[in-house]
C-alpha cells in the first residue's frame, strides 16, 4: 500500500463555532492538535474527537467540525480558506484571536494496485487516539514541517510517516474495524489481498478461482465468499476489470495497435474487448485513445511511440 500526502492545513475553530466543509474525492485525515473536536459527517453519527485523535474520512461526504458548546456561529470552509507563509493554509472558525480547537487536516491518497482502491467503499469515518501518542504527534508535527519547508527528500519522508500513522489508526481496534463499512477489509484478509495483487501483477495470466485460492492459502470456497465481500465482485469478474484496466493504461501510453494491446492482457478477440471496453469505460478504445491523445496534447497529432518489442504481456 503506497501512501501519498497531497496537501495540508490548519483549521482552527472556536468553542462555540461550526466549520462546514463540503464533500470532496479524497480521502481526508484528520489529527487533533489542541481541544476536542465535535465531527459530524453525512450519515453518520457524531464523533467526538480529544486532542491526539487522528481521524480518517471517507470520500465525498461533507462534514462539520465543531466545538463543546451549543453553536452560535456557522463558517463555510470555502469562505474562510486562506494561504499563510510557507504555503501553509489556514481555516478559520473564529473571530479576533479566540479559537479553542487546532486540528491538523491531510488530503492524501492511498494506491494499493491499479485502478482499484481499497477504501472506495469506506463510508465511516475511521477514528482512534493511538497508545503511541508521543510518535504519532512527533510524526504529524514533522509532516507539517517537511510541507511547510521542503527540501530534498521531504515528500517521501512525509509519505513514508503518514503511512506509519495509518498503521497505528487502522490496528487501534481491529475488531471494531470488521464491522462492514468501518475498514477497507481487505487490509484486515491478507489472503485475498495476495491474490489482488498477483491479479494486477499478471493480469493476462489464466486465473482461476482455484490458482487464486491457492494463492491466498484458503480453500475455493471460503475465498470466493470472502472475496466477493472484500471487493464487491467475483474473482474472474476482478480479473477481467484489472485486464480492462491495464488495456485502458497501454491505450493511453503506447502506439501499439487495439488488437495487439487486447490479446496482451488477455483477450481472446478485439471484438469481445471492445466490448467489454465500452461498457466498462463508456467508450470504444479506439475513441477513448483519441480523446486522451487530444486532452494530453491539442495540438500534436502524433501518436505515442510503441514499446519496445510490442506489448508486455
Amino acid at each position: 500500500m503506497d501512501v501519498s500526502v497531497e496537501a495540508f492545513a490548519i483549521c482552527r475553530i472556536a468553542r462555540d463555532a461550526a466549520l462546514i466543509i463540503p464533500a470532496i474525492s479524497d480521502l481526508k485525515i484528520m489529527y487533533v492538535l489542541n481541544g476536542t473536536m465535535h465531527l459530524s459527517v453525512d450519515g453518520n453519527e457524531s464523533l467526538v474527537s480529544p486532542a491526539g485523535s487522528i481521524v480518517l474520512l471517507p470520500k465525498n461526504l461533507g462534514r462539520t467540525l465543531m466545538g463543546q458548546e451549543p453553536v452560535k456561529r456557522t463558517y463555510s470552509a470555502q469562505d474562510v480558506i486562506r494561504m499563510g507563509i510557507h504555503n501553509l493554509m489556514y481555516v478559520d472558525a473564529f473571530a479576533g484571536e479566540e479559537h479553542d480547537i487546532r486540528v491538523l487536516c491531510g488530503r492524501i491518497k492511498i494506491g494499493f494496485a491499479s485502478d482499484f482502491d481499497a477504501f472506495d467503499g469506506l463510508v465511516q469515518p475511521i477514528s482512534a487516539k493511538p497508545e503511541n501518542d508521543a510518535f504519532v504527534r512527533s510524526a504529524f508535527q514533522t509532516m507539517l514541517d517537511e510541507s511547510r519547508f521542503r527540501t530534498a527528500g521531504s515528500q517521501a519522508l512525509a509519505n513514508t510517516l503518514m503511512k506509519a500513522c495509518l498503521v497505528e489508526l487502522l490496528r487501534h481496534d481491529l475488531d471494531r474495524l470488521h464491522h462492514p463499512g468501518n475498514a477497507p477489509s481487505i487490509l484486515l484478509k491478507p489472503g485475498v489481498g495476495r491474490s489482488v495483487i498477483a491479479i494486477f501483477s499478471q493480469p493476462s495470466a489464466t486465473h482461476s478461482v482455484a490458482s487464486l485460492a491457492r494463492i491466498a492459502c484458503m480453500s475455493r470456497s471460503a475465498f470466493a465468499k470472502a472475496f466477493v465481500e472484500t471487493t464487491g465482485a467475483t474473482p474472474i469478474e476482478f480479473v477481467t476489470r484489472a485486464r480492462l484496466a491495464k488495456a485502458r493504461d497501454l491505450i493511453a501510453a503506447t502506439g501499439s495497435s487495439i488488437a495487439s494491446i487486447a490479446t496482451a492482457v488477455g483477450f481472446a478477440s478485439r471484438s469481445h474487448f471492445s466490448s467489454r471496453f465500452r461498457q466498462r469505460y463508456g467508450e470504444d478504445p479506439t475513441a477513448y485513445r483519441k480523446r486522451t491523445r487530444q486532452e494530453a496534447d491539442p495540438t500534436s497529432s502524433d501518436p505515442p511511440t510503441p514499446l519496445a518489442g510490442g506489448c508486455p504481456p
